[in-house]
């Protein structure tokens, strides 16, 4: 399906994947105080912004370029590993005990963020329907995640743990990767079926008949007169 529009179910799997992006981008911070990870892993705000956000925002700018001009041709190949490095890197970032741990747990989840949310973009341009509204939709869903990842984080740091209130979103992110393989599956299956007509469809037209020549006409040529007795 290079140049075919895509239907509108494909864009959930990458607008649950870019919503999670922009939770996760910013869930390692607390509204209001300095984070449980800050504390638990030893690093100072400034030191913090190095290891913890930084490697996220950069490691997503490189990748969203690809996405971006790939994924309207190929959403789900593209979605798919992207998505399982988002979850390699919030298993490495929840269980981080230092800054170097932090830093590649997050520059792995940034990656797959970047693409994820190119990919959401060309999906968006190349959905059926209004995708204006479906633009505005992921877009405002995305920044109220961003928003409130760390109000979320700081109420479920405060009675769990900053690494399981982190490890949530690996839920949200299974979730997305199991809508995008079957978008990819059905489209694949739907692709592939042969096209066939309509039981009610207009017929090909009949060819027309020959045109009938009567056959010549040929008088029968007269016999002798035989004599009598014969």
């Amino acid at each position: 399906m290079s140049g075919a529009e895509l239907p509108w179910w494909a864009l959930i799997g990458p607008a649950l994947a870019t919503i999670t992006s922009f939770f996760t981008a910013t869930s390692v911070y607390e509204a209001g105080r300095v984070s449980h990870m800050m504390m638990d892993i030893g690093v100072l705000p400034r030191e913090f912004l190095l290891v913890g956000v930084l490697p996220y925002l950069l490691a997503a700018a490189i990748t969203f370029a690809p996405g971006f001009l790939l994924g309207g041709r190929f959403p789900t190949a593209l979605l798919v590993p992207a998505l399982g490095l988002m979850i390699i890197g919030v298993f490495l970032t929840s269980f981080a005990s230092g800054g170097a741990m932090l830093l590649v747990g997050r520059a792995i989840s940034g990656l797959g963020a970047g693409v994820a949310v190119g990919v959401a973009v060309a999906v968006v341009r190349r959905i059926k329907g209004p995708r204006a509204v479906a633009a505005t939709a992921v877009a405002a869903l995305g920044a109220l995640a961003a928003v409130a990842a760390p109000f979320v984080n700081r109420a479920l740091s405060e009675t769990t743990s900053f690494r399981i209130a982190y490890l949530a979103t690996v839920l949200f992110l299974f979730t997305a990767l199991f809508a995008s393989a079957v978008s990819g599956i059905v489209r694949a299956v739907t692709a592939n079926r042969p096209t066939r007509s309509g039981p009610y469809g207009m017929p090909y037209p009949a060819p027309y008949p020959a045109p009938q020549h009567p056959a010549p006409y040929y008088p029968a040529a007269p016999h002798p007169p035989q004599a009598p007795g014969r």
